[in-house]
């Protein structure tokens, strides 16, 4: 028995080596024969949805379709976007909603990438790029908390939008002052991207529980209840200890607590620029 978990585990390491060692040629080379359902999601994501079609002129266009699907998404949260909600919501039936949008996951695709919103431009004049990062995860991380229900996502393939690839943009801009080569830009980008993400975890949770009518003392009265459980308990030692240790000053807030771990995550990238490139603090 032994033995087969070990082999199992084995086997797990090799694919998950494998994965970690796609390279830009991989990518590229995956990107050029996707699957036949996600190619057509994706040309009718990126295509010009402004663009006129055949036949009489339709009551609506397709983005004020899609800005009705955010409007019910804000409201009541993605599960709440239905063909035939979003029909309701603009006078017409659901079958007439199909001229706009050939089944439900089209339209959750243009309404995740609406719902994403775009990168704030950069500052003028040009800051340097670890004040411009620092904007670029306030922003992301404001934009995640304004609109939780895109925490909803379920962890499927699904194509990525303008609006996604607009961010990446933003961010690759400002890393690529820094003068690091492609693939420490690379791993710039996902460590400041996935800090953003991971991190803005609990303050996503808060403004879920209020868009469904939660007050914030009494979601923090339910999280403090459950943290609490860790007291007295043989199993969380140390967890304990700390929730428990003596106060020192005031307690940080959640952005407080998020602009102190993003000072920390600039301070390792720019020690690694200057180790790399010798280059003065900036």
């Amino acid at each position: 028995m032994a033995a087969k978990k070990k082999t199992a585990g084995a086997g797990s390491a090799k694919r998950r080596a494998a994965q970690a060692a796609l390279t830009h040629d991989d990518i590229m080379g995956l990107a050029a024969r996707p699957d036949p359902e996600l190619r057509r999601r994706s040309e009718l994501l990126w295509v010009d949805r402004a663009r006129g079609t055949r036949g009489p002129k339709p009551e609506f266009s397709p983005d004020e379709v899609v800005r009705a699907a955010v409007a019910i998404a804000d409201a009541d949260g993605l599960a709440a976007v239905t063909m035939n909600a979003v029909a309701s919501r603009l006078g017409f039936t659901t079958m007439a909603l199909y001229r706009y949008f050939p089944n439900k996951e089209t339209l959750l695709d243009a309404v995740i990438d609406s719902g994403t919103g775009s990168p704030p431009p950069p500052a003028v004049p040009r800051a340097d790029w670890r004040t411009e990062l620092r904007r670029w995860a306030r922003a992301k991380r404001g934009s995640l908390c304004a609109r939780p229900w895109l925490a909803e996502l379920p962890f499927v393939a699904a194509p990525h939008g303008p609006n996604w690839l607009g961010w990446l943009e933003s961010i690759t801009d400002t890393l690529s002052r820094t003068g690091l080569n492609a693939a420490d830009i690379g791993g710039a980008l996902s460590i400041v991207d996935g800090y953003t993400r991971g991190a803005s975890d609990t303050a996503v949770s808060l403004a879920r529980a209020q868009a469904r009518g939660i007050t914030e003392a009494e979601w923090a009265a339910g999280v403090g209840a459950d943290l609490g459980r860790a007291i007295g308990d043989p199993r969380f030692p140390r967890f304990a200890a700390l929730i428990t240790a003596p106060s020192e000053g005031k307690p940080r807030t959640l952005d407080e607590s998020f602009d102190w771990g993003l000072e920390r995550v600039l301070d390792g990238i720019e020690l690694y620029v200057r180790s790399v490139l010798t280059l003065p603090r900036s």
